[in-house]
């Protein structure tokens, strides 16, 4: 498929893919994101009640930041969505209620504007509604703080809510851009099915000039010669039935056909007076190359020993266990030969003389 990078169809709906999210560069940004948060937490330490809760808190908002970039799907995983939601006020509980009262500063709350910008993405990725409320849940659990360490709920909510801009402007920028990503996935997708079906018209333009060649240059001179008025032997006559067969076979079990070796031993067969039947009915369209070459090598022999009688080579439809049979019949004596899915041959030799027993031999092919 051109112009995916290797890349599964469903990414086409994936807004990561737009705006580079998957790409390792976008990764690295991600690290060095979380590398400044987790230098400024644990610069501003000093006066904390506890460090663990601040240490959580980091990992907390690292883990947030990874499933934004990792977490494949549009809009995003609604378990994922929910868990960022909560992001901000357990985030904000973790941090502010171990910070000194009176003594700490913006820096110590770092949290908010590492939260701010999980929310600002979580935005883009489809889910505006739920990071609005994240961003209200984390002002108001900073009100709370405010009230109770007795600096009112005016002072957790001004440190809070400054942060509710970029997360209001993050969602006019996700309506355009998401906007402006589906027309782009719109006309991928249109791209790709356009390629496809160039790709399907250029094999049947060639496998149609293959048929015309081939059909020129077996079937042109006996018309020529027929246009000409030229009577024809008994030797010609039997090339022209060999070569009605043979035309007969590329319609009716191109599987066989197409391979010039069977096409050789069938026409053989055919002209030492044995009738030479071939059947295709698509079992083997999605069977393995070696599969293929193993059943068309066996009927080759099984044609370059039948001197009489007929013999049907028939391609099974798909979904069947045996892939394909080949049945010999001369006089009374019938052989069949079955190739299974397993890799196995099962031949089967019925006679009705009455000295001769059913036999069934098995074995690897």
């Amino acid at each position: 498929m051109t112009g995916t990078d290797s890349r599964d169809v469903r990414d086409f709906r994936d807004v990561r893919v737009l705006l580079g999210m998957d790409r390792p560069a976008a990764k690295v940004l991600v690290a060095l994101f979380c590398l400044s948060f987790t230098i400024a937490a644990l610069a501003n330490l000093e006066g904390v009640h506890r460090v663990w809760p601040t240490v959580l808190a980091a990992a907390l908002v690292t883990a947030g930041a990874a499933v934004i970039v990792a977490v494949p799907g549009d809009p995003l995983p609604t378990i994922h969505t929910l868990a960022l939601t909560a992001l901000g006020p357990i985030s904000c509980a973790l941090v502010l209620w171990q910070l000194p009262v009176p003594g700490w500063t913006l820096d110590s709350a770092w949290q908010i504007r590492a939260v701010t910008v999980v929310l600002v993405y979580m935005s883009v990725r489809g889910r505006a509604v739920y990071a609005f409320a994240g961003a209200a849940l984390m002002i108001v659990t900073s009100g709370a703080w405010g009230g109770a360490t007795g600096q009112g709920w005016g002072t957790g909510l001004r440190l809070a809510s400054i942060n509710l801009v970029p997360v209001l402007m993050s969602v006019f920028f996700a309506f355009s851009i998401r906007q402006v990503g589906f027309a782009v996935f719109r006309l991928r997708e249109r791209e790709s099915e356009r390629a496809t079906d160039e790709a399907m018209t250029q094999a049947v333009l060639h496998e149609r000039d293959t048929q015309l060649s081939r059909l020129d240059r077996l079937a042109r001179p006996i018309l020529q010669a027929s246009a000409d008025g030229h009577e024809f032997t008994a030797r010609a006559r039997e090339d022209c039935a060999v070569l009605e067969s043979r035309l007969r076979d590329t319609l009716r079990a191109p599987v066989f056909a197409s391979d010039e070796t069977v096409c050789t031993a069938a026409d053989s067969a055919r002209r030492r007076g044995a009738r030479v039947i071939l059947l295709d009915d698509g079992g083997l369209a999605d069977a393995s190359t070696e599969t293929v070459a193993r059943i068309r090598a066996g009927l080759v022999d099984e044609l370059d020993s039948c001197e009489d009688g007929t013999l049907t080579a028939r391609a099974l439809p798909a979904g069947r266990d045996v892939l394909a049979t080949i049945v010999s019949e001369h006089g009374t004596r019938v052989r069949r030969v079955e190739y299974d899915r397993s890799g196995r041959v099962n031949v089967t030799v019925l006679s009705d003389d009455d000295s001769a027993e059913p036999a069934t031999i098995a074995g690897r092919g």
